[in-house]
């Protein structure tokens, strides 16, 4: 199916709590007619990279975020995690990091949707040089957050609505001469599981979700030739195996976070959607250049369309946050230097 672009016409924020920002982009995937939004199907958010914090109030923000959703009409179904819930457990003390995992709960629990875990890299305790905690940890990788949350297996499925979901752990545990950390991969195993999962769906729409990207493109974005397409970071070091098993089962829309930038890319067949981070620059403000936001999901008949909401947040810096102050000041000085070039262009006067 061919994609197109258009404004996206649904009320689905109440008193303009989920109003829409510049430049954040509508998608659609045909069909051609007027999607019906009065009454068919049913609509899910992707809430990613929430990065749940005390620090600069980001527990206050991630509420924030849950309260615009609340406020959607219709009401979603469910919400869809991205992963990144909390701040960090790579190299956050273990006590900080069990007070994140706590808030994430508390304050998700409490808004009474439904909602769906996916494992990003800061969810897991302590796979990286820079830990906090004995690799002997009995909440060690996986383990703790897994538990707290009551989370059984880290990928799996599930139906809503005629529709079939399913939620991949793309953080794939490796050695190092540091110890244990990972890498962005599905793995075989996973695939061959994904396969099969896919298989039996057969006859449904689907939609998966995956924390770290199949597709980024931030190195094309900024111009930058030293980074690499496939950096090791940024993307999945399996991602043609994903896309093959997406592409051969049809799969609707892969949903994707991580990069806490915005990009909708569709190849194949498979729309590749990566939704803003819930908390924006690690609740620091918008000075990467995406301020903070979810995804809003239509699911009806057969078809998906999905539109990318902001809300409106101001950042509580912490007194140390130089770096980020430096930053927005940068980002700032950016737009007006923008504005102004786009003032001249517009006044048709070429400059000396």
């Amino acid at each position: 199916m061919s994609i197109s672009r258009r404004q996206f016409l649904s009320g689905a924020s109440a008193a303009g709590a989920a109003s829409f920002l510049p430049g954040l982009a509508v998608g659609e995937e045909t069909p051609k007619t007027e999607v019906d939004l009065a009454g068919r199907g049913f609509t899910f958010v992707h809430v990613t990279d929430s990065h749940i914090t005390r620090k600069r109030q980001g527990d206050k923000g991630y509420r924030r975020c849950l309260e615009t959703i609340m406020q959607l009409r219709p009401q979603p179904a469910f919400l869809l995690m991205g992963g990144d819930m909390v701040f960090d457990g790579l190299y956050t003390p273990k006590s900080e990091y069990e007070d994140q995992i706590q808030l994430y709960n508390e304050i998700t629990n409490s808004i009474g949707i439904p909602y769906y875990h996916c494992m990003g890299n800061h969810d897991v305790l302590g796979w990286s040089s820079r830990r906090k905690v004995s690799v002997n940890d009995p909440g060690f990788g996986k383990k703790m957050i897994m538990n707290a949350l009551g989370w059984k297996k880290s990928y799996y499925s599930f139906d809503h609505g005629g529709w079939h979901f399913v939620v991949l752990d793309s953080i794939f545990p490796v050695a190092s001469e540091e110890g244990p950390t990972y890498e962005p991969r599905i793995g075989k195993e996973q695939l061959e599981w994904l396969a099969y999962d896919l298989g039996a769906a057969t006859g449904k729409p689907v939609i998966a979700v995956t924390h770290i990207a199949a597709f980024c493109n931030i190195g094309q974005q900024m111009g930058d030739k030293k980074r690499k397409s496939m950096d090791g970071h940024m993307v999945l070091e399996d991602t043609k195996e994903l896309r093959l098993v997406l592409e051969r089962h049809k799969v609707k829309a892969l949903l994707q976070g991580h990069s806490h930038r915005i990009e909708d890319y569709t190849f194949n067949g498979v729309n590749y959607i990566t939704s803003a981070a819930a908390s924006g620059a690690w609740w620091s403000g918008q000075w990467h250049g995406c301020p903070p936001g979810y995804t809003l999901c239509h699911c009806r008949g057969e078809h998906l369309t999905w539109e990318h909401v902001g809300y409106d947040w101001r950042p509580r810096l912490e007194p140390e946050d130089d770096l980020e102050r430096k930053r927005t000041e940068e980002y700032e000085s950016f737009l007006k230097e923008q504005d102004t070039l786009r003032r001249i262009e517009q006044s048709g006067k070429l400059q000396p």
